[in-house]
Protein backbone atom coordinates (compact mmCIF):
# COMPACT_ATOMS: atom_id res chain seq x y z
CA UNK A 1 0.00 0.00 0.00
CA UNK A 2 1.64 3.67 -0.94
CA UNK A 3 1.97 5.97 1.86
CA UNK A 4 -0.43 8.07 1.03
CA UNK A 5 -3.32 5.64 0.58
CA UNK A 6 -1.69 4.14 4.13
CA UNK A 7 -2.10 8.01 5.46
CA UNK A 8 -5.40 8.33 4.37
CA UNK A 9 -6.55 4.93 6.09
CA UNK A 10 -5.49 5.77 9.26
CA UNK A 11 -7.12 8.88 8.86
CA UNK A 12 -10.99 7.59 8.17
CA UNK A 13 -10.46 4.23 9.53
CA UNK A 14 -10.83 5.58 13.01
CA UNK A 15 -14.38 6.70 14.82
CA UNK A 16 -13.41 10.16 14.13
CA UNK A 17 -15.18 13.19 15.09
CA UNK A 18 -15.09 12.80 18.98
CA UNK A 19 -12.47 9.74 19.14
CA UNK A 20 -10.31 11.14 15.97
CA UNK A 21 -9.15 13.77 18.26
CA UNK A 22 -6.86 14.39 21.11
CA UNK A 23 -3.90 11.36 20.67
CA UNK A 24 -5.60 10.55 16.70
CA UNK A 25 -4.07 12.51 13.75
CA UNK A 26 -7.69 13.37 12.11
CA UNK A 27 -7.99 13.65 8.43
CA UNK A 28 -8.65 17.53 8.75
CA UNK A 29 -5.86 18.13 11.11
CA UNK A 30 -3.05 20.05 8.93
CA UNK A 31 0.22 17.88 9.35
CA UNK A 32 3.06 20.69 9.94
CA UNK A 33 5.40 18.68 11.76
CA UNK A 34 7.59 15.51 10.21
CA UNK A 35 8.00 12.47 12.65
CA UNK A 36 11.68 13.01 13.88
CA UNK A 37 11.05 16.82 14.27
CA UNK A 38 13.11 19.02 16.21
CA UNK A 39 11.46 21.46 18.92
CA UNK A 40 11.48 25.05 17.91
CA UNK A 41 13.11 26.86 20.72
CA UNK A 42 10.23 29.63 20.48
CA UNK A 43 7.26 27.76 20.51
CA UNK A 44 6.45 28.99 23.87
CA UNK A 45 5.98 32.91 22.59
CA UNK A 46 3.82 31.50 19.44
CA UNK A 47 1.03 30.19 21.39
CA UNK A 48 -1.80 32.75 21.58
CA UNK A 49 -5.46 32.07 23.32
CA UNK A 50 -7.32 33.43 19.60
CA UNK A 51 -4.94 31.81 17.33
CA UNK A 52 -3.59 28.23 17.80
CA UNK A 53 0.29 27.74 17.06
CA UNK A 54 1.11 26.01 13.40
CA UNK A 55 4.71 24.88 14.54
CA UNK A 56 7.26 23.92 11.45
CA UNK A 57 9.76 21.71 12.71
CA UNK A 58 13.59 21.33 11.44
CA UNK A 59 13.86 18.45 9.35
CA UNK A 60 16.22 15.96 10.24
CA UNK A 61 18.70 14.74 7.49
CA UNK A 62 17.84 11.67 6.31
CA UNK A 63 20.40 8.72 6.93
CA UNK A 64 21.35 6.08 4.30
CA UNK A 65 20.31 3.05 6.76
CA UNK A 66 16.89 2.48 6.42
CA UNK A 67 17.25 -0.04 9.37
CA UNK A 68 18.59 2.39 11.90
CA UNK A 69 15.60 5.31 10.60
CA UNK A 70 13.38 2.37 11.18
CA UNK A 71 14.57 2.07 14.58
CA UNK A 72 14.83 5.69 15.42
CA UNK A 73 11.08 6.09 13.96
CA UNK A 74 9.59 3.29 16.50
CA UNK A 75 11.52 4.97 19.65
CA UNK A 76 9.75 7.86 18.84
CA UNK A 77 6.08 6.65 18.27
CA UNK A 78 7.17 4.93 21.66
CA UNK A 79 8.18 8.34 23.45
CA UNK A 80 4.80 9.68 22.34
CA UNK A 81 2.37 6.95 23.40
CA UNK A 82 4.14 6.82 26.35
CA UNK A 83 3.95 10.62 26.88
CA UNK A 84 0.47 10.46 25.94
CA UNK A 85 -0.82 7.56 28.24
CA UNK A 86 0.89 10.00 30.85
CA UNK A 87 -1.44 12.90 30.07
CA UNK A 88 -4.65 11.57 29.96
CA UNK A 89 -4.18 9.15 33.29
CA UNK A 90 -5.76 11.58 35.64
CA UNK A 91 -8.78 12.68 33.12
CA UNK A 92 -9.22 8.68 32.50
CA UNK A 93 -8.97 7.84 35.94
CA UNK A 94 -11.61 10.15 36.69
CA UNK A 95 -14.13 9.15 33.97
CA UNK A 96 -13.06 5.09 35.41
CA UNK A 97 -13.94 6.22 39.15
CA UNK A 98 -15.40 9.30 40.72
CA UNK A 99 -18.94 9.56 42.09
CA UNK A 100 -19.03 13.29 40.36
CA UNK A 101 -18.81 11.63 36.59
CA UNK A 102 -21.31 9.48 37.32
CA UNK A 103 -23.76 11.99 38.65
CA UNK A 104 -22.94 13.94 35.45
CA UNK A 105 -23.89 11.06 33.47
CA UNK A 106 -27.19 10.72 35.65
CA UNK A 107 -27.64 14.90 35.45
CA UNK A 108 -27.39 14.93 31.53
CA UNK A 109 -30.20 12.01 31.11
CA UNK A 110 -32.44 13.58 33.96
CA UNK A 111 -32.49 17.17 32.11
CA UNK A 112 -32.76 15.43 28.59
CA UNK A 113 -35.45 13.20 29.85
CA UNK A 114 -37.75 16.55 30.68
CA UNK A 115 -37.28 18.09 27.71
CA UNK A 116 -38.46 15.03 25.68
CA UNK A 117 -41.47 14.75 28.06
CA UNK A 118 -42.18 18.40 27.84
CA UNK A 119 -41.70 18.60 24.17
CA UNK A 120 -44.20 15.23 23.92
CA UNK A 121 -47.26 17.65 25.72
CA UNK A 122 -46.14 20.91 23.65
CA UNK A 123 -48.46 21.24 20.70
CA UNK A 124 -46.37 23.63 19.08
CA UNK A 125 -44.13 21.00 18.46
CA UNK A 126 -46.28 18.71 16.59
CA UNK A 127 -45.61 20.09 13.31
CA UNK A 128 -43.26 16.84 12.36
CA UNK A 129 -42.02 13.72 14.10
CA UNK A 130 -40.55 14.29 17.31
CA UNK A 131 -36.49 13.13 17.24
CA UNK A 132 -33.30 13.36 19.37
CA UNK A 133 -29.64 12.96 18.00
CA UNK A 134 -26.95 11.90 20.33
CA UNK A 135 -22.99 11.31 20.19
CA UNK A 136 -21.91 7.51 20.53
CA UNK A 137 -19.10 7.30 22.09
CA UNK A 138 -18.45 9.15 26.09
CA UNK A 139 -22.72 9.81 25.48
CA UNK A 140 -24.32 6.57 25.64
CA UNK A 141 -21.61 4.40 25.36
CA UNK A 142 -18.57 4.14 27.61
CA UNK A 143 -15.06 3.17 26.47
CA UNK A 144 -12.65 4.61 29.00
CA UNK A 145 -12.33 0.73 30.24
CA UNK A 146 -10.26 -0.42 26.69
CA UNK A 147 -8.81 3.23 27.03
CA UNK A 148 -7.84 3.02 30.30
CA UNK A 149 -6.13 -0.74 29.65
CA UNK A 150 -4.15 0.70 27.07
CA UNK A 151 -2.87 3.93 29.29
CA UNK A 152 -2.12 1.58 31.72
CA UNK A 153 0.31 -0.48 29.09
CA UNK A 154 1.91 2.75 28.10
CA UNK A 155 0.02 3.32 25.21
CA UNK A 156 -2.03 6.51 25.01
CA UNK A 157 -2.13 7.05 21.26
CA UNK A 158 -5.16 5.60 19.75
CA UNK A 159 -5.04 5.77 16.36
CA UNK A 160 -7.13 4.18 13.53
CA UNK A 161 -5.46 0.25 13.88
CA UNK A 162 -6.21 0.61 17.86
CA UNK A 163 -9.83 2.03 17.53
CA UNK A 164 -11.05 -0.67 15.30
CA UNK A 165 -9.89 -3.66 17.32
CA UNK A 166 -11.46 -1.70 20.19
CA UNK A 167 -14.74 -1.63 18.11
CA UNK A 168 -14.58 -5.35 17.08
CA UNK A 169 -14.22 -6.16 20.60
CA UNK A 170 -17.61 -5.13 21.55
CA UNK A 171 -17.18 -4.59 24.91
CA UNK A 172 -18.07 -0.40 24.65
CA UNK A 173 -20.13 -0.57 27.83
CA UNK A 174 -23.17 1.47 28.34
CA UNK A 175 -22.85 4.86 30.09
CA UNK A 176 -24.88 4.89 33.89
CA UNK A 177 -28.26 5.98 33.27
CA UNK A 178 -28.25 5.36 29.32
CA UNK A 179 -30.18 2.32 28.79
CA UNK A 180 -33.08 3.34 30.55
CA UNK A 181 -32.79 6.92 29.17
CA UNK A 182 -33.22 5.82 25.82
CA UNK A 183 -35.63 3.13 26.24
CA UNK A 184 -38.03 5.76 27.97
CA UNK A 185 -37.13 8.14 24.99
CA UNK A 186 -38.56 5.45 22.73
CA UNK A 187 -41.55 4.80 24.67
CA UNK A 188 -42.31 8.07 24.70
CA UNK A 189 -42.73 7.81 20.90
CA UNK A 190 -39.77 10.12 20.13
CA UNK A 191 -37.44 8.64 17.55
CA UNK A 192 -33.53 8.09 18.17
CA UNK A 193 -30.76 8.81 15.91
CA UNK A 194 -27.03 7.76 16.61
CA UNK A 195 -24.86 9.90 14.85
CA UNK A 196 -21.22 9.01 15.51
CA UNK A 197 -17.96 9.49 13.81
CA UNK A 198 -17.17 5.62 13.79
CA UNK A 199 -15.83 4.84 10.41
CA UNK A 200 -18.62 2.67 9.11
CA UNK A 201 -18.02 0.72 6.08
CA UNK A 202 -14.86 -1.30 9.30
CA UNK A 203 -17.12 -0.54 11.83
CA UNK A 204 -20.73 -0.50 11.23
CA UNK A 205 -21.79 -4.11 12.01
CA UNK A 206 -19.49 -4.21 15.07
CA UNK A 207 -21.63 -1.33 16.35
CA UNK A 208 -24.86 -2.09 15.93
CA UNK A 209 -24.16 -5.95 17.68
CA UNK A 210 -22.89 -4.08 20.51
CA UNK A 211 -25.27 -1.61 20.89
CA UNK A 212 -28.20 -4.31 20.48
CA UNK A 213 -26.38 -6.30 23.22
CA UNK A 214 -26.66 -3.12 25.76
CA UNK A 215 -30.24 -3.00 24.68
CA UNK A 216 -30.18 0.26 22.86
CA UNK A 217 -33.77 0.78 20.99
CA UNK A 218 -33.92 1.89 17.38
CA UNK A 219 -30.69 0.25 16.17
CA UNK A 220 -30.91 -0.13 12.85
CA UNK A 221 -29.92 1.36 9.80
CA UNK A 222 -31.90 4.35 9.31
CA UNK A 223 -31.31 5.38 13.08
CA UNK A 224 -27.49 4.47 12.94
CA UNK A 225 -25.39 6.91 11.11
CA UNK A 226 -21.82 6.59 11.06
CA UNK A 227 -19.74 8.53 9.23
CA UNK A 228 -18.91 7.91 5.63
CA UNK A 229 -17.07 10.16 3.85
CA UNK A 230 -17.51 12.96 5.35
CA UNK A 231 -16.63 13.76 9.24
CA UNK A 232 -18.66 16.99 9.91
CA UNK A 233 -21.83 16.18 11.23
CA UNK A 234 -23.81 18.57 10.04
CA UNK A 235 -25.00 17.36 6.89
CA UNK A 236 -26.51 14.20 8.99
CA UNK A 237 -28.14 16.64 10.99
CA UNK A 238 -29.35 18.32 7.84
CA UNK A 239 -30.77 15.27 7.16
CA UNK A 240 -32.89 14.73 10.08
CA UNK A 241 -34.32 17.69 10.30
CA UNK A 242 -35.81 17.49 6.93
CA UNK A 243 -38.42 14.73 8.20
CA UNK A 244 -38.35 15.24 12.36
CA UNK A 245 -38.75 18.54 14.65
CA UNK A 246 -35.21 17.56 16.51
CA UNK A 247 -36.12 18.59 20.48
CA UNK A 248 -32.68 17.46 21.67
CA UNK A 249 -29.12 17.02 20.69
CA UNK A 250 -26.36 15.35 23.03
CA UNK A 251 -23.14 14.76 23.14
CA UNK A 252 -19.71 14.82 24.86
CA UNK A 253 -18.02 17.23 21.79
CA UNK A 254 -19.01 20.48 20.24
CA UNK A 255 -19.22 18.93 17.27
CA UNK A 256 -21.84 16.81 17.99
CA UNK A 257 -24.22 19.75 18.17
CA UNK A 258 -25.36 22.14 14.74
CA UNK A 259 -23.82 24.94 15.52
CA UNK A 260 -20.18 24.93 13.30
CA UNK A 261 -17.67 24.01 14.99
CA UNK A 262 -15.57 21.79 13.06
CA UNK A 263 -11.86 23.23 11.93
CA UNK A 264 -12.46 26.16 14.47
CA UNK A 265 -9.58 27.80 16.24
CA UNK A 266 -9.66 27.93 20.44
CA UNK A 267 -11.04 31.40 20.41
CA UNK A 268 -13.13 30.61 17.51
CA UNK A 269 -14.86 27.60 19.63
CA UNK A 270 -15.11 29.08 22.82
CA UNK A 271 -16.86 32.51 20.82
CA UNK A 272 -19.26 30.14 19.40
CA UNK A 273 -20.14 28.31 22.35
CA UNK A 274 -20.85 32.20 24.04
CA UNK A 275 -23.58 32.76 20.91
CA UNK A 276 -25.36 29.32 21.71
CA UNK A 277 -25.20 29.98 25.78
CA UNK A 278 -29.07 30.11 25.81
CA UNK A 279 -29.27 26.63 24.07
CA UNK A 280 -27.29 24.41 26.29
CA UNK A 281 -29.45 22.21 29.00
CA UNK A 282 -32.65 23.33 27.09
CA UNK A 283 -31.80 22.18 23.17
CA UNK A 284 -28.28 20.97 24.16
CA UNK A 285 -26.68 18.50 26.90
CA UNK A 286 -23.09 18.24 27.10
CA UNK A 287 -21.05 15.21 28.89
CA UNK A 288 -17.98 15.57 30.34
CA UNK A 289 -14.70 14.68 28.56
CA UNK A 290 -11.69 15.91 29.77
CA UNK A 291 -9.86 12.30 27.81
CA UNK A 292 -9.71 13.66 24.53
CA UNK A 293 -12.19 15.77 22.09
CA UNK A 294 -11.58 18.86 19.03
CA UNK A 295 -10.87 20.96 22.06
CA UNK A 296 -7.19 18.82 21.97
CA UNK A 297 -6.86 19.34 18.63
CA UNK A 298 -7.52 23.42 19.31
CA UNK A 299 -4.83 24.01 21.49
CA UNK A 300 -2.42 24.25 18.41
CA UNK A 301 -2.47 23.71 14.62
CA UNK A 302 -1.33 20.49 13.65
CA UNK A 303 -0.97 19.49 17.86
CA UNK A 304 -1.33 15.92 17.50
CA UNK A 305 1.77 15.44 15.63
CA UNK A 306 4.15 17.64 18.01
CA UNK A 307 6.82 15.63 19.99
CA UNK A 308 6.10 15.41 23.53
CA UNK A 309 8.75 18.46 24.17
CA UNK A 310 6.56 20.72 21.45
CA UNK A 311 3.19 19.42 23.25
CA UNK A 312 5.12 20.43 27.34
CA UNK A 313 5.49 23.80 26.15
CA UNK A 314 2.04 24.24 24.25
CA UNK A 315 0.12 23.11 27.33
CA UNK A 316 2.54 25.46 29.91
CA UNK A 317 1.89 28.45 27.86
CA UNK A 318 -2.08 27.75 28.35
CA UNK A 319 -1.80 26.67 31.44
CA UNK A 320 0.30 30.10 32.88
CA UNK A 321 -1.89 32.22 30.86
Amino acid sequence: MKRSSLAWYVAVACLGGSLCVGSVVQADSPATVKANSVAPTAIATQVQPAQPVTVTAAQTPVANNEGVNDVAAQAALKQKQQYQAETETMGLLWMRTSAEYRALAYQGYNVALNLVKMAVTDPSHQRKPLAIVLDADETVVDNTKLMGESVANGNGRFDAPWWRQAVHQGKSQAMPGAVEFLNEVHKQGVEIFYVSNRYAPVNYDATVQNFKELGFPSVDKEHVLLFEKDSDKQPRFDAITKKYNVILYMGDNAGDFPIGTKGKTLAERNAIIDEHKEDFGTTFVVFPNPAYGSWVSALAKGYQNLSPEEQKQVNNQYLQQ
